[in-house]
């Protein structure tokens, strides 16, 4: 993929990214497991979809998430992601990892 100096500088680049409070917001996962919520910081966005064969269009919410936040532990369907402030909290539908294993790409559900 590249080299380790090359990884780092991406790793860094990301790091400063999700530091700025304009890029990315306090949060916190949680295995659907259960078990302590882990702090982290995610970048939201929203995409929109394709639903269904009629070709509706809708709104989905995405969060991005770095690796390195929650390593050695990996996001999964069903598992809980909260943002800190405003309080809101989603279940994750979807986890897709970027090509260079630096950050997930998360498509999420309002909790109940």
């Amino acid at each position: 993929c590249g080299s380790a100096e090359t990884m780092s500088a991406f790793d860094t680049a990301m790091a400063v990214l999700f530091a700025d409070p304009n890029m990315a917001v306090a949060a916190e996962w949680r295995a659907a497991s259960g078990g302590p919520w882990r702090p982290l910081r995610m970048a939201l966005t929203s995409a929109a979809q394709e639903i269904g064969a009629i070709g509706a269009r809708g709104v989905a919410l995405e969060a991005v998430l770095r690796v390195a936040d929650l390593s050695p532990d990996t996001p999964r369907r069903g598992d809980l992601l909260q943002r800190l402030s405003p309080p809101e909290t989603w279940r994750i539908e979807e986890v897709e990892p970027d090509a260079l294993g630096l950050t997930w790409r998360l498509t999420l559900a309002r909790a109940p």
